[in-house]
């Protein structure tokens, strides 16, 4: 176990620990961002290059989040209480 040198006041240790708890990054996040990064570039190379820019992201965001019916039944989604 670590030993602390300083003695850090209740309000300050909790701060430190909200403060560790925010900038750690979980192998978990880093999955999700990288699947991601991978549907984007494999959904970049077979995009249709005849349409526009904005509709290509368009297509190619729908993609990535999955239709807007399942949205709600997803768990790795926060809920949106005002649509119920």
């Amino acid at each position: 176990m670590a030993h602390q040198n300083d003695l850090p006041s209740l309000s300050e240790a909790i701060s430190r620990l909200v403060e560790l708890g925010l900038a750690s990054d979980t192998h978990q996040d880093r999955q999700k961002r990288r699947a991601r990064k991978m549907a984007g570039d494999t959904i970049d190379g077979i995009g249709d290059m005849a349409t526009t820019a904005d509709n290509r992201a368009s297509r190619k965001r729908d993609l990535i989040d999955g239709p807007e019916e399942f949205d709600r039944v997803r768990l790795d989604r926060r809920r949106n209480n005002s649509g119920i």
